[in-house]
């Protein structure tokens, strides 16, 4: 059995089509495995955490920053033409708003390239970015902390409070049926408490609440963040497909 199901009133069902226990492996074990591996690391070996896992540009987390969302960019390639999609403007829309946004995230995270080829980045462009680096998210509030911020509020509500709450997720598809199919199934729930409990880590860490538990528990956070965004184009394609092949 599916870990979850939605009707519409074109009577659409995601029976069979998202993930169910037999593909937890992926779904719950690869956020456990993740987060353990992360705390575990830091804790046996803290200074091969800062030296391997931590720096910009080649840290392990930072390069997960990089493959995480641009699969999810790839995935959303993958359906965008899809005949389902394209009779559907609000969902092609939406599919086009997630494919962008994942190459975003990609794209700032390598710096568009720059900690690859390893370019020098213009005077003009260095005056603007604190950190002189060929990204936008360094240059204005509107290009970093916005963007977090609003990923932030989908994994609260579309990771926990719509796959969680049946009475929430009903009211939505009643009203706005169209929308069933971009709500996250259950199985988006373990990389959205991960997501969040990381963040509340950042949180304590930063107001001296609690020791360090972890070096920089932001990188970890966004990690998870981009973990969240990968797992929810992959559960989205998958609905796509079944809806396309059905019709």
């Amino acid at each position: 059995m599916a870990v979850s199901t939605y009707t519409m009133s074109e009577a659409v069902s995601f029976e069979g089509v998202d993930p169910d226990a037999s593909e937890a492996w992926w779904w719950l074990g690869l956020p456990i495995a993740a987060a353990v591996a992360i705390m575990m690391t830091y804790l046996i070996a803290p200074d091969f955490y800062r030296e391997r896992v931590l720096p910009e540009a080649y840290g392990y987390l930072e390069i997960s920053h990089i493959i995480l969302p641009f699969i999810g960019f790839l995935v959303c390639l993958s359906v965008i033409s899809k005949p389902y999609v394209k009779a559907r403007p609000f969902l092609m829309f939406s599919v086009a708003v997630f494919a962008l946004a994942c190459l975003y995230i990609a794209g700032e995270e390598c710096s568009w390239g720059q900690w690859i080829f390893y370019w020098s980045t213009p005077d003009f462009w260095a005056q603007l970015n604190a950190q002189q680096e060929t990204n936008l998210h360094n240059t204005s509030y509107y290009f970093f902390q916005l963007p977090q911020t609003l990923l932030q509020f989908a994994i609260v509500i579309g990771g926990l409070l719509l796959p969680l709450s049946a009475t929430l997720r009903n009211a939505v598809t009643n009203t706005m049926p169209s929308w069933a199919i971009l709500i996250p199934p259950l199985a988006i729930v373990p990389v959205s408490i991960m997501a969040v409990l990381f963040k509340i880590l950042d949180r304590v860490q930063k107001r001296d609440f609690v020791e360090d538990w972890l070096a920089r528990p932001a990188e970890a956070t966004e990690t998870f963040f981009y973990m969240f965004m990968m797992f929810y184009t992959i559960m989205l394609a998958r609905r796509i497909r079944a809806q396309d092949h059905a019709s």
